[in-house]
């Protein structure tokens, strides 16, 4: 997977990480925060991470990379941000399949709490999405609560600024 593309959609502190993280693996990191970014960087990428929980960008972005090439499509966000988007998408003409085949909560099932410890997890789900593993435990396969151990809406994603 070298040379892979990957196009990180929204700044902070985990989209930071991701990039670090992707350049060590020789991999060529974008970061996106606008709609023409994502649309004129879409041609080349073979993953997609969306992170900014901004109304304006997710939905657009996720319905433009459904129509990609990218071969991985992921989402971060709790499930209730994650319905919103999927609702987002089907308003706006996106079938359920191709909304389902979205990623998210995106990364694996290894607790990581702090920004570089999601983007470790993000990375490892492309990993395995790319390589085919099938017994890496995603987030989006586990039902129930992300944390299942914090109490509902007083754990939130680094760099969210919108309210529960």
């Amino acid at each position: 997977m070298s040379e892979h593309q990957i196009l990180i959609v929204g700044s902070g502190d985990v989209a930071t990480a991701l990039e670090s993280i992707g350049i060590t693996l020789g991999w060529k990191p974008v970061v996106a925060t606008s709609l023409s970014d994502v649309t004129s960087r879409l041609p080349a990428t073979e993953s997609v991470i969306v992170l900014s929980h901004d109304d304006q960008l997710d939905g657009p972005a996720l319905a433009a990379a459904l129509t990609s090439n990218a071969s991985y499509i992921g989402a971060m966000g709790s499930r209730r941000t994650q319905a919103r988007r999927r609702d987002w998408l089907l308003t706006n003409g996106v079938s359920a399949e191709l909304a389902d085949s979205i990623r998210g909560p995106a990364g694996l099932d290894i607790g990581a709490r702090t920004p570089a410890e999601i983007a470790v997890s993000i990375i490892a789900e492309i990993v395995a999405c790319h390589r085919g593993a099938t017994a890496a435990d995603a987030l989006s396969a586990r039902p129930g609560p992300i944390h299942p151990d914090a109490t509902p809406g007083s754990i939130s994603c680094p760099g969210d600024t919108t309210t529960p």
